[in-house]
């Protein structure tokens, strides 16, 4: 325990007199390099996720000091390093309208989030980091350069389009109607469907692939994957080698992720290769239910799919994202809101359990000026790593009770104890507490 508290020393940083240019009564912080992380080792077991980004946030005044988004996300590896992340969630990097959800040339890496220039060095420098790049796949729709079906870079027939797509049925829509298979999966109204089916379209996106690499990416997030079946995840990831994947299957229904999931197992062949993870949904709105409506019993078993043998590997585990965070847009579910100690709560949970946790990159830098949440996120990453919480890890709920004075409790593996919730508790035995903080406590021997 001395050891875990002599981390949590370390792992507070020191405050200069200079000022935030966005926040002036925020006092800024004084980065200091601590070199790669001590407990970098290519599993992608033990990893801390982030998304690096939140919608519109390339045009986001928060960041209007720097050139680019890529140049914004540049300037924080350090301090993501000596926080421990282990891999960042980037946006889409090919051309096409806005955040890029709707690709237009998968091959130029211009984006409105920087030039491929800045996209390259800032891989460049995460890798010397030994952090992970994921890149976004949108791979379900593309938008034509000219018309609404003239593909480029690559180009790809009408044969590549879903015979009915709106393309096709649309009689506003111009260009070559699409001449492709039926829609596979859900459908997509603002782009043009992909047919997977189609060689071309499987050929351009396992070039795609190649291409990302190159730039430094080694890992796959797969945009809207209800869109067409799980054996084209399968087909591929298994076209070449990668880190990790994970996909947005976005149900709440942990069957129906845990179908998704095993679905992956095979390419469009029938050929077995290793399965993809999931955002783990199912947990997100259970958290959201346990948390602000205080009905912790949502948590007493199956809450995730890491509570699944075998699936703790497969289960990114999140409370929000560019989608459903509510920054910028408001097509969203904002479950969460911005009270620091719900936020701050949720993450004791994600960083104390099983599954792969993913921090949202708006929540660690802009959520709590006073910088009390990222504070604690860090303090919790290092309680993670240094206990050897991992993806597979094993969960004991000892008990939960509702209401505003209930609380969750459970032992994960042999390490720690944490509660969440206002209710009184404390553990038998020679359990210690090593944090607290408003509606929690972790306790180690």
């Amino acid at each position: 325990m001395k050891k875990i508290l002599l981390f949590l020393i370390t792992v507070i940083v020191a405050s200069a007199c200079s000022k935030d240019e966005n926040n002036p009564q925020k006092e800024a912080e004084v980065i200091i390099d601590k070199g790669t992380s001590i407990y970098a080792d290519n599993n992608p077991n033990n990893d801390v996720m982030m998304q690096a980004f939140w919608w519109d946030s390339y045009t986001d005044s928060k960041i209007n000091n720097y050139p680019s988004y890529y140049d914004f996300v540049n300037d924080k590896i350090v301090e993501l390093s000596n926080a421990h992340i282990d891999a960042l969630w980037l946006p889409p990097s090919s051309e096409g309208e806005g955040m890029g959800y709707h690709p237009r040339k998968l091959f130029d890496f211009n984006s409105e989030h920087g030039t491929k220039e800045q996209l390259t060095s800032l891989l460049t420098l995460m890798k010397s980091r030994k952090m992970h790049g994921i890149a976004d796949l949108v791979i379900n729709h593309r938008i034509g350069t000219e018309t609404w079906t003239d593909f480029t870079e690559p180009s790809w027939p009408c044969e590549s389009i879903c015979k009915d797509d709106e393309g096709y049925t649309n009689p506003d829509a111009f260009g070559t109607k699409p001449c492709g298979d039926f829609d596979e999966g859900e459908g997509w109204g603002g782009a043009r469907d992909l047919n997977h089916k189609n060689l071309d379209v499987q050929n351009g996106i396992k070039d795609y692939l190649v291409r990302l690499k190159a730039l430094g990416f080694d890992s796959w997030r797969y945009d809207f994957v209800k869109g067409f079946p799980a054996k084209y995840i399968g087909e591929y990831n298994q076209s070449g080698s990668y880190y990790f994947s994970v996909g947005e299957y976005w149900d709440g229904n942990i069957t129906a992720l845990q179908t998704w999931i095993d679905n992956t197992k095979f390419t469009s062949s029938a050929t077995m290769t290793k399965a993809s993870a999931a955002f783990d949904f199912s947990l997100k709105y259970k958290l959201g239910d346990a948390i602000i409506n205080k009905n912790y019993s949502v948590l007493d078993s199956n809450a995730s799919l890491a509570s699944i043998d075998g699936y703790g590997d497969k289960s990114i585990t999140f409370l929000d994202n560019h989608d459903t965070g509510c920054i910028n847009r408001t097509d969203c579910d904002n479950i969460f809101s911005k009270n620091i100690n719900e936020l701050t709560k949720g993450y004791v949970y994600l960083l104390t359990h099983p599954g792969i946790p993913m921090i949202w990159g708006y929540h660690y830098f802009f959520t709590d000026s006073t910088g009390s949440l990222k504070k604690a996120i860090n303090e919790l990453i290092v309680i993670r790593k240094e206990l050897g919480i991992n993806a597979t890890s094993n969960v004991q709920v000892i008990e939960t009770k509702n209401g505003v004075s209930g609380y969750y409790v459970a032992q994960i593996d042999s390490s720690l104890i944490v509660k969440i919730g206002d209710g009184a508790y404390t553990p038998t035995g020679n359990w210690k507490v090593i944090k607290t903080g408003t509606g929690y406590s972790i306790w180690s021997e």
